[in-house]
């Protein structure tokens, strides 16, 4: 029996006999961002590009062009120079491209994140550095991007990499995953809702960007293991005209540092541009 089996077990029983105190508990950790030194191409991609700091806790990386802006919001538990690869293709096709580091990540403030504090730090690029021409997020940054566009930040054209569906599925998953009962997994849930300020099943991607319709890519893993691909289909329900890619061997994480990938973001995004937004 592995330890994950172990774990689920004890969860299992404890969650029956203290439903509270292990939702508590769960809670703390699905919110709680572990944080990793950086690498070495890390470094020097910092080298290469310009760190900028904003509103009070915010801190973003830019390299500057004089084409349209493009902003790049990563996933939970990374930070702005995982998001090199596409910034580097995107540059190289004379994008002005700014990657933020979310509340709580890379060289960020703050107290708490959650996909509120993520939809935060995009609002508050849009007022610092915007109008941008083109968003993309990835995982929870693409849930974020769909709620800052509801927010008001207004952009032509949207890029989703392996971004959820809807909140409320994503931790129907993560309790399943750590073996959490019934009634401890509802208690989980409001718990995550009071500290994000919304209804889970609110926080629906496809949804909130068909409030303000664009043209968008849809980029998803068969293979990914943290938010399954099924999440990519239930998105294009609401936006019936997206581009859908679906590269192999990809997961989870490796999919933003793909060349391929990038290139196709790349033409996705100078597919749009006219000579009004050109910069």
């Amino acid at each position: 029996m592995n330890a994950m089996t172990i774990l689920r077990l004890k969860n299992s029983l404890m969650g029956r006999l203290w439903p509270a105190r292990v939702a508590e508990q769960h809670s703390r950790l699905f919110l709680t961002p572990r944080h990793f030194p950086q690498k070495d191409w890390e470094i020097q991609t910092e080298k290469q590009a310009q760190r900028l700091n904003f509103a009070d806790d915010l801190s973003a990386l830019r390299w500057a062009n004089s084409g349209p802006r493009i902003l790049l919001m990563h996933g939970w538990e990374s930070r702005a120079t995982h998001m090199a690869v596409i910034a580097n293709a995107l540059v190289a096709q004379g994008f002005d491209v700014f990657a933020l580091d979310a509340p709580r990540h890379g060289q960020s403030g703050g107290n708490k994140s959650n996909p509120m504090e993520f939809a935060r730090a995009i609002v508050e690029a849009d007022i610092a550095f915007g109008p941008f021409y083109g968003a993309l997020g990835h995982s929870m940054g693409g849930a974020a991007l769909a709620i800052a566009c509801e927010q008001g930040v207004q952009i032509k054209r949207c890029v989703l990499i392996s971004a959820p569906a809807c909140l409320h599925d994503v931790l129907q998953g993560f309790a399943r995953f750590m073996g959490l009962p019934a009634n401890c997994t509802r208690q989980f849930i409001a718990r995550i809702e009071t500290e994000v300020g919304r209804p889970a099943k609110e926080l629906n991607s496809g949804q909130l960007l068909s409030l303000t319709p664009k043209p968008a890519l849809l980029i998803h893993a068969p293979d990914d293991l943290e938010i399954p691909d099924s999440a990519v289909h239930n998105i294009r329900r609401y936006l019936t005209d997206a581009d859908i890619l679906q590269p192999p061997a990809l997961g989870h994480r490796k999919i933003i540092r793909d060349i391929v990938v990038a290139e196709r973001i790349q033409t996705f995004f100078s597919e749009g541009v006219t000579p009004d937004n050109a910069g």
